[in-house]
């Protein structure tokens, strides 16, 4: 099953492809780990969609529309916690990185210029003190060594709503990864020529293929409830569910490509790399799975 948008968010998304469409092509005489689109990100501040929910007759369902979108494209850009963490943060520069702990690799800190930091059940909010990190999982990667003097410490409601919307734009990213690596993986084994005919054309790949795009509408469908309902029970669950089917997706994409999926010149790693590293964000799923067993069942903690 899947639903409609409505008109202004056809004309939202029908806009914010336009933007999208010069970023769609891997670079050129791409050797690397990290796709970064440096011009991209500009576009994205600079053009106020990363503000969206903010924006009248928009919301944080929107800003998932977006974040999903945008990871579907081969190089990356921050994009998810700033459109749906970033209207909590009161003015908060963009772009935002959400860190899980001091002393991790935290994506998109290099190009951060407001951070928070998951501290229990506090989060620190400000500026932050980094090292470089070479990064082979897709994103461009720094060393969170210690949050600025202005951090401000937030708790409460305020603390609680930070981590869960954190957790939204996980679920929202991943699915678009994961749309963006089946893309890909689809045109390829229609290209693809083996025992006369295009790999496509062998049932057992295209049952397989077909469970993967259940998977990935099933995480896209979760997330934007998730962002619609903005609750901890469903924020948990669209992050679980993404974290857990993205080992199905990952496997089943670069299998299909055979060892031409291994090579830095095809550009397949840069959704699927990125991939791994969210599924051992937050926690990965056995803490998401933790807080939704706490959520559905409270009389047993």
């Amino acid at each position: 099953m899947d639903f409609g948008l409505t008109d202004d968010q056809h004309l939202l998304m029908t806009s914010f492809e336009g933007l999208l469409q010069r970023h769609r092509e891997p670079p050129k005489g791409m050797h690397g780990y990290v796709a970064f689109g440096a011009e991209l990100q500009a576009e994205l501040i600079d053009s106020g969609f990363l503000e969206v929910a903010g924006q009248q007759g928009f919301g944080l369902l929107e800003a998932a529309l977006l974040a999903e979108g945008t990871a579907t494209c081969p190089v990356s850009a921050e994009v998810a916690q700033s459109a749906l963490v970033g209207p909590l943060l009161d003015g908060g520069a963009l772009p935002v990185a959400v860190a899980w702990g001091l002393g991790q690799p935290v994506r998109f800190l290099p190009q951060a210029r407001t951070v928070c930091l998951i501290d229990g059940d506090a989060v620190l909010v400000g500026t932050a003190e980094w090292e470089p990190l070479d990064s082979v999982a897709a994103y461009p990667l720094g060393k969170l060594v210690a949050m600025g003097s202005d951090a401000v410490r937030c708790i409460g409601d305020l603390a609680a709503a930070i981590r869960r919307r954190a957790l939204i734009a996980i679920a929202a990213e991943a699915s678009g990864l994961m749309r963006g690596a089946l893309d890909l993986t689809v045109r390829y084994v229609k290209e693809r020529q083996q025992f006369g005919q295009p790999l496509g054309n062998f049932q057992a790949i295209q049952h397989r293929l077909a469970d993967c795009a259940q998977l990935v509408r099933g995480c896209r469908n979760l997330a934007l409830r998730a962002a619609w309902q903005d609750d901890e029970r469903s924020a948990a669950m669209a992050c679980l569910h993404a974290q857990e089917v993205a080992r199905q997706v990952i496997y089943d994409c670069h299998q299909f490509h055979g060892a031409m999926g291994l090579t830095l010149e095809y550009p397949l790693h840069l959704w699927t790399y990125r991939l791994k590293l969210l599924q051992g964000e937050a926690g990965g799923k056995q803490a998401q799975a933790a807080t939704l067993a706490a959520q559905l069942w409270p009389e047993t903690n």
